[in-house]
């Protein structure tokens, strides 16, 4: 277990795929070992192999079990306790997400199980050009941070740009930091609108909040209970 726990955390400080030989010469381990243990961790979720460079970084189970842990640190546990606090209807739901190297990411859900069945969950990347999430951390975040995650959307959209996809986004972002608020209705999931404020930490954006629901009963106006109630909660968690 200790052996195991030493190549983890090899991968983890690394923030980089670790050849199995990189993995030998930075634990002191014969290569052997290593890929003894390598091959239970792979089994287990803990480490991903990638298939064309044979190099190992963490996996899907390491990336859950990560999420869980964030999550239950200030100020995204009380952030998830404000937010359920403006749920005024069953069927509306909120989540709290952060950026990670895949993109906009949900930490922590709360909301009707129909959600789950679109892919809304604990987990989730959100779209950065067709959710109010993704278009939150665009109008915050660098650039340079944002354009990878928007080179893979455009790569997956069919007779789309990078400079559509771009002409999006700049076409909001002024507006997203100029009201602190971020809004879509009936995307990325048909019939479902949402609202996203922002969490900073001294002037940076380090988290985001939404809160969404049906279109026929969800207000995202700028004026809306909604809406003031994330503003508020934007600013008492923010420092």
């Amino acid at each position: 277990m200790e052996v195991g726990g030493a190549l983890l955390q090899h991968l983890a400080d690394a923030g980089r795929p670790v050849s199995m030989l990189g993995l030998s010469v930075a634990t002191a381990l014969p290569l052997n070992q290593v890929f003894t243990y390598m091959v239970s961790l792979v089994r287990t979720g803990l480490v991903r192999r990638d298939s064309m460079t044979h190099s190992f970084e963490p996996g899907p189970l390491a990336l859950k079990l990560g999420l869980r842990a964030l999550a239950q640190l200030h100020p995204l546990h009380k952030a998830v306790e404000l937010a359920i606090e403006l749920l005024k209807d069953e069927n509306h739901g909120a989540f709290v997400a952060i950026w990670t190297d895949h993109g906009p990411t949900v930490i922590r859900y709360h909301g009707p199980e129909m959600y789950l069945h679109v892919g809304l969950h604990v987990g989730s990347v959100m779209s950065i050009a067709h959710s109010s999430t993704g278009r939150l951390f665009a109008a915050f975040f660098p650039r340079h941070t944002i354009e990878p995650m928007l080179a893979r959307e455009v790569a997956k959209a069919e007779a789309v740009s990078t400079q559509c996809f771009e002409d999006v986004i700049e076409n909001f972002a002024g507006v997203v930091r100029n009201t602190n608020l971020s809004r879509t209705l009936g995307v990325p999931i048909p019939g479902v609108d949402s609202l996203s404020a922002p969490v900073f930490d001294r002037g940076q954006m380090v988290l985001s909040v939404t809160i969404f629901g049906p279109s026929s009963t969800l207000d995202t106006s700028d004026t809306g209970t909604v809406a003031r109630g994330l503003l508020q909660l934007s600013e008492k968690l923010s420092s």
